[in-house]
């Protein structure tokens, strides 16, 4: 099945859970979600890992009590506490070694459109496992972190120009189109060294500036779904590319990042863009979406 690039479809949506906290964060989530969003169906996902089934086994043992059994009935009861929408909903439990194999696996077989998984900061967990999905899952990703507006007014979408990114644009539009939100795109971009020492600072922002904005002309009029998007521009300075979308995003309250999967020097799938790839290790102040 050819991969959708809008979110109003009808929309089937898997969550990702993991007996922690953020559950019952993503359970609130997705609830707005359903909200401002066409969605059909939700799947909430618990994966056991085997090893640590294995172990569990055993210390039950004597009393026959079904492990699978009681994660399914801690599962349902975080459902019932937090789910506050009216979409229809299944549960599904699994038990691999490898959590995001076995999602990938239930992400092709229910033609799964985004999945969300917990950015995790101060609650447990690594983050490794979202750079897995990322690098593995044909569909998009949504990362929600554990302080979050449930909001869609300002979205955040930075570029580098290539087509990967102007795809981004494509998917962040139906995003908004329900809450009319607002779409800004940021280009963070470095002061080139040929400009000096033959110009001052001030000079060179200038000129490159305008020369960005040469650049935005043509990308408006190559990929015409940018043509109304307002376009921002960031010297870096002292920050990396990451932190200064990150410090843009925070200090002009944004509610949603959206970047694409791979970069504009893209070699295979396996690879996820260096910008996009440091945002899924950092970013836990908002929800991050990464379209595949």
């Amino acid at each position: 099945m050819a991969r959708r690039n809008d979110l109003k479809s009808k929309l089937k949506l898997m969550v990702a859970m993991d007996l922690t906290e953020m559950d019952a964060i993503l359970l609130k989530y997705v609830s707005f979600l359903s909200e401002v969003w066409n969605v059909e169906h939700i799947y909430f996902c618990h994966n056991i890992k085997q090893y640590k089934l294995e172990g569990l086994k055993d210390s039950f043992l004597d009393e026959d009590i079904s492990i699978e059994k009681i994660i399914e009935k801690e599962l349902h009861k975080s459902i019932a506490s937090n789910y506050t929408a009216e979409v229809p909903h299944s549960l599904v439990l699994t038990s691999d070694d490898y959590t995001e194999s076995i999602l990938t696996h239930l992400s092709k077989e229910y033609k799964i459109d985004l999945v969300l998984s917990g950015n995790k900061n101060e609650l447990q967990g690594t983050g490794a496992l979202n750079q897995k999905l990322v690098r593995m899952l044909n569909t998009n990703v949504l990362l929600v972190p554990e302080k979050t507006k449930h909001q869609l007014k300002r979205v955040l979408v930075p570029t580098d120009f290539s087509a990967d990114s102007a795809n981004s644009f494509e998917v962040t539009q139906t995003l908004v189109e329900s809450s009319q939100g607002e779409i800004e795109a940021l280009h963070v971009y470095t002061i080139s060294s040929f400009f000096f020492p033959y110009i001052n600072t001030e000079k060179a922002i200038d000129k490159t500036e305008k020369q960005l904005n040469e650049k935005v002309k043509h990308f408006k009029k190559r990929y015409t779904n940018t043509a109304e998007v307002k376009f921002n521009f960031m010297d870096r300075k002292e920050f990396s590319i990451v932190e200064a979308i990150e410090k843009h995003a925070d200090e002009n309250d944004f509610d949603i990042i959206v970047v694409s999967a791979r970069g504009g020097n893209k070699i295979t799938s396996l690879f996820i863009g260096s910008v996009t790839n440091d945002l899924l290790i950092r970013n836990r102040k908002m929800p991050l979406l990464v379209i595949n």
